[in-house]
């Protein structure tokens, strides 16, 4: 008998056994989420199926997902189909990916799991935690979730970070900067005891490097300690002449300087001690070149524009000059070529996404970013005359969901082109949307007029009116609370102390508002 031939037998026989029983991976249910693998591993695929809380939407939900890495974060697109009352995609996980957070947004708003998010872990393929995994999702839940539904506190976010450094103490430079923050944000005494001991052991150290250099720039940031940040990055800058924080502290320079004259002296001193292409050297030609432009010296504005690069923050450059031209309707030719330069920009921006966007919201913001210039570009040529080609400009911009004044130009536009047909029908839908200015109702009015239409116009737009108005109060019924208020006491306008309890049966309107918006 030949036993070696069947050892071989019997072991090909186990090994299809083996391949035949292995267990299937482990599902996994968070809410109105379900995932295909409960532990899954970078560069794995990954079936999803969501079953929006409101079965009856008619619209499938917009879906993204985001992977962490350490402290970062990087969102791409879901693409989903329906699948009965729920909803299926697919992901592949990126090699890098520590942990994912998975955003699902109907009608308009986004559900989050009773405001806990739908979030994973990713795992090694022995099925242990990938170090730093809870991190990086309970710090982007801090930083970012409460725009998707996500609530959470900095004390539960503190604890994952300590978890993940306490587990793992070589995370601890990728996480130094945040968990100094989060530190001092929880309990800024604590935080002080630890930045102090850090700041004594840097002192004892002989030769500092570069990444030393830069904690000691958080460490004193977060003392809010600014001497001993101008001293750190007077040496840093003096070492590392071409770094990032020495680019940046030219952009400060520029900022600074006032005259043509004293903004040419810092773009020199940049090409020559640092000379390297990139943002913040495109910053010192545009401000360069909107200080020709404000004293009267239109050549060398175009001169030292031209040599920015065409990216996005030119384009916004150009269009907000262009739109100061557009309202006082004066250099209309220099506006015309200014507003048109930002519009090829941005259409040229299509192929440049940052890693901050996904593929669709960075379409969605450029589509944005476009009908905002187009409404600049459209308001220049109606002021040159260039009726018709206004009008179509004026279309770029209303594609877009778009301001209540954007679309009353359309309808002034369109009523100067004798459109009244077309004016007659959008700005009836205008009204019955909530969406007409006062201008608005009286280009329809001249519409009414001369469409021939039957009836006086004041009961046709009261009619439509009405439609709006019980429009925006089924909308406003639907986001009503029926919740007790918090109490609370706050001073009125006139320095008088308000306790809410005070006030019951009564309506109360709080009116919040904030400073820092220009």
């Amino acid at each position: 008998m030949n036993y070696l031939r069947i050892s071989a037998l019997a072991l090909t026989t186990l090994a299809v056994i083996s391949c035949t029983d292995k267990p299937e991976k482990e599902p996994l249910k968070i809410g109105n989420l379900e995932l295909s693998e409960a532990k899954p591993v970078p560069g794995d695929s990954l079936s999803l199926w969501y079953t929006p809380e409101n079965t009856a939407d008619t619209l499938a939900p917009e879906a993204f997902f985001v992977y962490t890495v350490n402290t970062n974060s990087y969102p791409e697109d879901i693409d989903l189909v329906e699948d009965g009352e729920r909803y299926k995609g697919s992901i592949a996980i990126p090699d890098s990916a520590q942990g994912l957070i998975f955003n699902f947004k109907v009608d308009d708003e986004y559900e989050a799991n009773e405001e806990q998010g739908y979030s994973l872990n990713l795992y090694t393929e022995s099925g242990e935690p990938i170090p730093g995994s809870e991190a990086g999702i309970a710090f982007y839940k801090l930083a970012r979730g409460s725009y998707y539904g996500m609530k959470t506190t900095p004390d539960s976010t503190l604890a994952a970070i300590n978890r993940a450094l306490d587990k793992n103490p070589e995370l601890k430079d990728d996480w130094f900067d945040i968990h100094m923050r989060v530190m001092n944000q929880v309990d800024a005494k604590a935080a002080g005891t630890r930045i102090d001991e850090e700041l004594a052991a840097y002192a004892q150290k002989g030769e500092l490097s570069k990444d030393d250099y830069q904690k000691l720039m958080t460490l004193y940031q977060i003392k809010r300690d600014q001497p001993k940040i101008d001293s750190i990055q007077a040496i840093f800058v003096d070492k590392y002449p071409k770094s990032q924080l020495a680019q940046n502290s030219y952009v400060s320079k520029m900022r600074g300087a006032q005259t043509p004259e004293e903004k040419h002296v810092v773009l020199e001193e940049f090409k020559e001690k640092i000379g390297t292409d990139g943002t913040q050297k495109d910053f010192l030609y545009r401000s360069l070149a909107e200080a020709y432009l404000n004293v009267g010296d239109t050549e060398n504005f175009k001169k030292y524009m031209a040599m920015a690069g065409d990216d996005a923050s030119k384009a916004s450059t150009l269009n907000n000059i262009a739109w100061g031209y557009a309202e006082s309707g004066e250099n209309l030719e220099l506006a015309e070529e200014l507003s048109k330069k930002s519009l090829d920009i941005i259409e040229a921006e299509k192929s440049n996404k940052p890693d901050y966007y996904t593929a669709r919201q960075y379409e969605n913001n450029l589509k944005s970013t476009k009908a905002m210039y187009a409404d600049t570009y459209g308001l220049i040529l109606f002021k040159q005359g260039k009726v018709k080609e206004a009008i179509a400009a004026q279309e770029q911009a209303v594609a877009d969901r778009t301001s209540p004044d954007v679309y009353e130009r359309y309808m002034q536009y369109l009523t100067a082109d004798a459109q009244y047909d077309n004016v007659f029908e959008k700005a009836s839908e205008l009204v019955e949307e909530g969406n007409a200015t006062a201008k608005t109702k009286e280009y329809l009015a001249t519409a009414y007029a001369e469409t021939d239409q039957d009836g006086d116009f004041e009961s046709y737009l009261s009619g439509l009116e009405k439609i709006a108005h019980d429009k925006a109060l089924a909308e406003l019924k639907k986001e009503m609370l029926d919740e007790e208020a918090p109490t609370f006491n706050l001073k009125n306008l006139n320095g008088e102390e308000i306790a809410l309890a005070d006030l019951k049966g009564k309506t109360v309107v709080l009116d919040f508002w904030a400073t820092w918006c220009g």
